[in-house]
């Protein structure tokens, strides 16, 4: 049961010029239910056409909505699912102080590593540094397997951590067989373009400084010079990540980009767009449709404020608590992405729990807004507690449960 409120957003305003990088809002709202048939059956809502990859998916990475896809949800083989494993657990590595930046691992055996891209290292290793750099700008197998010995001892024991890190993160579609990424015809991986998607905004949430390696032009190791698979990186200067793999029969990629647009007469944001692209026809295929992906998400969306995070005037309800009202608020700024020209049709409905119970603590989730465009849900955003409520004594938390028992089984707000 819930209590619901239509809420009016303020007038918005859009365009775009340029400015400085805004606040990442993204609701990790990716692995819920897929909007796009219903998105399809709305011919007002934009669609991109000719895209030939086996499954793809537009972001906006702003909001946390997806645009636009096909086939996201399917499981499918990957293309750069291990290079996004492998240095999201880098990272952490680091983090947790496992390994150090300037810390040298040594190189793997000749027959530890898979034929396809690799650093050459070389029995000396090299420093963890350049094997992120190695892995995220080419996919090195040489390097993949270095981190994986240096961080859990073997390979088979970082694969096994891999997918104990993808099951934590929810990924359920997703398997590892190695930290390389090298194809294999016995128990190959799979994911998903929804999950993989899902793992780089985790990447990217925790570790932002993975984009300072993701977003460079070359390696030199060993005196050999290697260029970053990812070739938007020298035809879209707004390009700035992530990973881009090929093999011989197919190509895939991660791509992100942004780009400066206001969402006020004082007030910008960096939007960010991500596009998952898994198996094109060809490097060359990838690049042009991520690109075409990439411009229809900025022309032909924008994004606009509805609410400061702080801005619900209701108070909520609260039984068996030592107060009766309870402040709510948003995480976030509430922001939406949405069909330029469209804002007049932008609804808002706020959910609430029809007996919500102390003890309560501050931030948890006590209810969502959920965001139409006319007949269409296009985004939905959690409400948290602003403020704790602890329970009541014997006798409130009484009097409290006869007033669920005979309560109406809706109360609007």
């Amino acid at each position: 049961m819930s209590a619901s409120a239509t809420l009016k957003p303020p007038p918005v305003t859009h365009g775009l010029t340029t400015g400085f990088v805004g606040a990442l809002i993204c609701i990790f709202s990716l692995m819920a239910a897929s909007t796009h048939d219903a998105q399809a059956q709305t011919p007002q809502w934009p669609s991109p056409n000719g895209v030939s990859a086996k499954a793809w998916m537009l972001i906006d990475l702003s909001t946390g909505q997806s645009l636009a896809g096909v086939r996201e949800s399917t499981p499918t083989e990957p293309g750069g699912l291990s290079v996004l494993m492998t240095a999201y657990l880098s990272f952490t590595a680091l983090r947790e102080r496992q390994i150090r930046m300037q810390q040298v691992l040594p190189g793997p055996l000749e027959n530890e590593v898979p034929a396809g891209p690799r650093m050459f290292l070389g029995a000396d290793g090299a420093k963890v540094r350049d094997l992120l750099t190695g892995v995220m700008l080419m996919g090195a197998h040489d390097a993949a397997v270095s981190l994986a010995k240096g961080i859990s001892g073997s390979e088979d024991a970082f694969v096994a951590l891999m997918n104990q890190t993808a099951k934590r993160l929810g990924l359920h579609n997703t398997r590892f067989t190695n930290a390389s990424g090298a194809r294999t015809d016995v128990n190959p991986a799979q994911t998903t373009a929804q999950e993989m998607a899902a793992l780089a905004i985790q990447l990217y949430l925790e570790f932002p400084e993975a984009f300072q390696i993701a977003n460079q032009r070359e390696i030199t190791f060993n005196g050999i010079r290697q260029t970053n698979r990812n070739r938007l990186l020298w035809l879209d200067r707004s390009v700035d990540g992530l990973i881009a793999i090929d093999h011989p029969t197919q190509a895939s990629g991660l791509v992100t980009a942004r780009r400066p647009q206001p969402i006020g007469p004082r007030e910008q944001i960096q939007r960010r767009l991500m596009v998952v692209v898994l198996q094109s026809d060809s490097a060359e295929v990838r690049a042009q449709e991520t690109l075409e992906l990439l411009n229809f998400g900025f022309q032909q969306f924008d994004v606009v404020r509805l609410f400061k995070h702080n801005a619900v005037g209701s108070e909520l309800e609260v039984f068996k608590g030592i107060r009766a009202k309870l402040k709510a608020e948003f995480r976030q700024d509430v922001l939406v992405a949405a069909p330029r020209s469209r804002f007049g049709e932008l609804r808002t409905e706020l959910q609430t729990g029809a007996g919500l119970v102390a003890p309560v603590t501050a931030g948890q989730r006590v209810g969502s807004m959920r965001i139409y465009l006319g007949p269409l849900q296009i985004h939905e955003v959690d409400l948290v507690a602003a403020e704790s409520v602890k329970t009541a004594g014997l006798l409130g938390r009484a009097i409290d449960s006869v007033r669920l028992l005979v309560r109406p089984p809706f109360k609007p707000l």
